[in-house]
């Protein structure tokens, strides 16, 4: 049995009753300690607690060494008044709460940029930040990567999932700090003599193949788990019949004056997590503004993104009505500054295009009767489809319109001309054929004319009246 006593700071017992500690992979640490405390510390405290508190606890051994056991944030807390006595309940987490707090929505449109630095930008955010990787995360993204309503601990879960890999809060440190993989732990000899169980999870095991692990082993869902007065650390290891096993989860509690801790080992492979994805974003489109236009793909901005000062250099395939390899079909790119949707249609975002435009509010006469079709571009060319004739203009005094009761105008202000390889007819079946001219009016075939200007003039080998 080892000696020592526990210590906590800055809150501090006269007497611990109970106090159990949680630490596990993916998962905040959690303390929950219980104890007496004296009666004139009892206001003070609760002051102090309408604040953070970060509470130490240590181990404190027969020579008065100190050995961090959990440090954390109180979460939570309550006291108890019973006879003559006041008992104290704290609720500690690690500081890597604070990531799980709050959902976020960023894009990362910069393909050059690396997990790495995702990994820096969003732990930065935080007071007192620290990380540490076991493990390379110097790959570029090359694609979008998406934080849609997802708080930052889940968010990078989940980025480290693409990786099979996962986050290891620090529970021995003030701050939001955490581990990228595995922290390095330290060797030990298997005890002997040690209660221990053995458990073998085929169900999680055939989960993390239909998931994408295929490679995973069968071996590699052995789970051992000790009951062991050692406080070992999740990445402590030892060689267990053969096999190399890292502490991956403890679970300790204090009783009759020890730490007890429960120990849970597995394969490093045992513990690699598949590649997860948000079911809820699947469909979902983001306002965004077009900043630049390429052929047939767009580049864009979206609107409430949180990451506004990055480099953004992805192209995303423009969405259109009808297209076809080969080029048939609807061609019709927006324009810099249009507000469009960046559209995700399945789980993955790097599957993400851009769709239509979304109308806004506006006085323009334009949109203000529906039975009307308009199609036209910033530079003012315009189609018009009303339920009486259809227009084609510039806008400018030039228009085509064929009308229903008027028949078709064709107004220019300037040149009209009209050319034919082969006849050229203009014919009237009940009406008249009118040629004016201002200036003057000119028939020509090859070497004969007739000019009307102020005159009749005719130039010809032969003309023949009827």
């Amino acid at each position: 049995m080892k000696e020592y006593n526990l210590k906590t700071e800055p809150l501090q017992f006269i007497e611990i009753r109970e106090l159990k500690v949680s630490r596990e992979i993916n998962e905040h640490g959690t303390a929950v300690i219980s104890g007496y405390i004296a009666d004139k510390d009892e206001e003070i405290y609760i002051k102090q607690l309408t604040g953070d508190v970060w509470e130490k606890i240590e181990e404190v051994g027969k020579d008065g060494e100190a050995q961090i056991l959990f440090w954390g944030i109180v979460t939570g807390f309550s006291v108890e008044s019973m006879k003559d006595q006041k008992r104290m309940t704290l609720e500690i987490t690690t500081g890597t709460c604070f990531m799980d707090l709050k959902p976020h929505f960023r894009t990362f449109q910069d393909s050059t940029v690396t997990y790495e630095k995702i990994f820096e930008q969003i732990t930065g955010t935080y007071e007192n930040p620290g990380l540490i990787k076991t493990r390379p995360l110097t790959d570029t993204t090359g694609k979008l990567v998406l934080q849609h309503r997802e708080s930052d601990w889940e968010f990078l879960k989940r980025i480290a999932a693409r990786f099979h890999s996962f986050l290891v809060p620090s529970t021995r440190t003030c701050g939001v700090k955490y581990f990228y993989d595995l922290p390095e732990g330290e060797r030990y000899e298997f005890p002997d003599s040690i209660k221990y169980t053995v458990k073998k999870d085929l169900g999680g095991y055939r989960r993390k193949r239909n998931q994408g692990l295929q490679e995973m082993q069968e071996g590699a869902c052995l789970e051992y788990i000790l009951q062991s007065r050692e406080d070992y650390q999740i990445g402590d290891q030892m060689i267990v019949n053969g096999l190399q096993l890292f502490v991956w989860k403890m679970d300790s509690r204090y009783e009759r004056g020890e730490m007890l801790h429960t120990c849970h080992l597995k394969s490093r492979s045992g513990m690699d997590f598949p590649e997860t994805f948000q079911e809820d974003r699947s469909g979902c489109s983001f306002q965004a503004e077009v900043l630049q236009v390429k052929e047939d793909k767009v580049m864009v901005k979206v609107l409430k993104d949180e990451n506004q000062e990055q480099n953004i250099n992805l192209w995303y395939p423009y969405s259109t009505v009808y297209s076809t390899p080969d080029g048939t079909g609807w061609y019709c790119m927006p324009e810099i500054g249009d507000v469009v949707r960046l559209h995700i249609p399945e789980q993955r975002e790097e599957e993400a295009y851009v769709v239509s435009s979304v109308h806004l509010d506006t006085e323009s006469p334009d949109r203000k009767n529906p039975e009307y079709k308009i199609m036209k571009n910033k530079y003012q060319k315009e189609v018009r489809f009303t339920p009486e004739s259809i227009v084609i203009t510039n806008n400018q005094g030039t228009k085509i319109e064929l009308n229903d009761a008027k028949g078709v105008q064709i107004v220019s202000q300037h040149d009209i001309v009209i050319k034919a390889k082969d006849d050229l007819t203009i014919s009237s079946e009940t009406g008249s054929l009118i040629a004016a001219g201002t200036a003057s009016v000119n028939l020509k075939q090859k070497t004969t004319s007739i000019d009307l200007d102020q005159g009749i003039s005719f130039t010809g080998g032969e003309l023949k009246v009827q």
